[in-house]
């Protein structure tokens, strides 16, 4: 089992509608997945960012 971290962040309401529509039709809302789509997306961000 994975160690998991709750974290408590403040982002742009616009920005945080768009991404859940988006993940929320890839997840199909199965349990746990807007943490899983966040993990995804910061996961994509570090990978990005150690490339450049």
């Amino acid at each position: 089992m994975k160690k998991t971290k709750r974290v408590t962040i403040s982002i742009n309401n616009d920005v945080d509608l768009h991404f859940r529509k988006l993940a929320s039709s890839k997840m199909l809302f199965k349990t746990g997945w807007y943490s899983e789509a966040v993990e995804e997306a910061m996961e994509l961000w570090i990978k990005e960012e150690e490339a450049s």
